[in-house]
């Protein structure tokens, strides 16, 4: 039985949870990555997906968990 693929996250998007990891906030993550705040909730959201989850909390934990951070 093969383990469950991995979702692949952009660069950009492992760059946002980080800082989400870090404890900034949407503006906060906007400020550092030179990005407006509307892309970061993009880029969220997109991770939401890949990682079929609902908030940023579970996203970092199971990014970290998954070894994608």
């Amino acid at each position: 039985m093969r383990a469950p693929e991995l979702p692949r996250l952009t660069a950009r998007e492992v760059e946002v949870l980080r800082c989400v990891a870090q404890g900034l906030s949407n503006p906060e993550v906007a400020t550092a990555l030179h990005i407006a705040e509307a892309t970061v909730k993009t880029h969220l959201l997109r991770v939401f997906n890949k990682l079929d989850v609902d908030d940023r909390t579970r996203a970092v934990v199971l990014a970290m968990e998954r070894g994608l951070l």
